[in-house]
């Protein structure tokens, strides 16, 4: 089961290294789980492009490639299909309000992950039910 990891890491001093080198390996190891989030994010803009405004577009994408950092350095989900409804709803509201400066509320992180997991469904083929229903 996928894990939202929420807790501070105590290292001691002379781990330190070794740290850093599994650090090092698991990002390299997620890197093209998080190009894939990426060029789906970038097909999201153009397919929002033709229905919106610019500003709209912006917006939404950008709630997105945040909710793509949070995936990818907050949890251990290597696919779409194993986010889970606690990840794409309290989690990432509670992340993004303490890591993004802007004036986005609760309902423009839900309505712009709610658009971009239909995206998905509708355009891309990968369904994620569980998201979907929790984004309603």
């Amino acid at each position: 089961m996928a894990k939202v990891f929420t807790d501070k890491v105590i290292i001691p001093g002379d781990q330190i290294d070794n740290y850093l080198e599994a650090m090092a390996e698991a990002e390299a190891t997620r890197q093209p789980f998080r190009i894939s989030l990426e060029n789906l994010n970038y097909k999201f803009a153009d397919y929002l492009d033709k229905k919106y405004v610019k500003k709209t577009v912006r917006k939404h994408t950008n709630i997105v490639d945040m909710f793509i950092k949070f995936i990818y350095r907050q949890t251990d989900v290597e696919t779409i299909e194993e986010i889970t409804r606690g990840m794409v709803n309290s989690y990432f509201r509670g992340w993004y309000k303490k890591k993004v400066w802007d004036s986005a509320t609760d309902n423009d992180l839900r309505v712009a992950l709610r658009k971009f997991f239909q995206f998905l469904a509708t355009e891309e083929g990968i369904v994620n039910q569980k998201a979907l229903d929790s984004l309603k």
